[in-house]
């Protein structure tokens, strides 16, 4: 259970994070103070990502398992969007990122290729909580007949 909080807690921030980068690059902010902190987040954010990721297939047994799959997958999402809004120059610093347009293209290119595991991983898990959840009708007889 402590697992499963300190996924959702460090998901939770990550997330906020993101979106204040986002939101941020939406303003006219001065890219004196901002752009260096803005390259720095953005790849720190993709390797939380990427390290969360591992940690959860690593605890795959915690008891929120696909919740906190889906939470990452929106927390992905949000990311993914950050980046394409800095990869179609559609921020206030887009010049000052041409030298990092081809990183951050790796960087997209690697976040989207994770979304596709961790969206097959949900719909796998979903599947198994399903079978799981589904009482037989042996069972059903004998839960009744008590």
């Amino acid at each position: 259970m402590l697992k499963n909080i300190v996924f959702q807690d460090n998901l939770f921030q990550l997330c906020r994070s993101i979106d204040v980068v986002y939101e941020g690059l939406l303003l006219d902010l001065c890219s004196d103070y901002f752009f260096d902190k803005t390259v720095d987040d953005m790849l720190f954010f993709d390797a939380s990502i990427q390290k969360m990721y591992r940690q959860i297939q690593d605890n795959n047994q915690v008891s929120d398992y696909v919740s906190i799959l889906h939470s990452l997958y929106a927390c992905q999402e949000r990311f993914i969007r950050l980046l394409d809004s800095i990869l179609k120059g559609k921020t206030s610093m887009s010049e000052h990122f041409t030298g990092f347009l081809s990183k951050l293209q790796t960087i997209r290119n690697i976040q989207s290729s994770l979304r596709s595991e961790i969206s097959s991983l949900i719909h796998k898990s979903d599947k198994t909580m399903d079978n799981r959840d589904i009482v037989s009708s042996n069972e059903l007889s004998e839960l009744l007949n008590f």
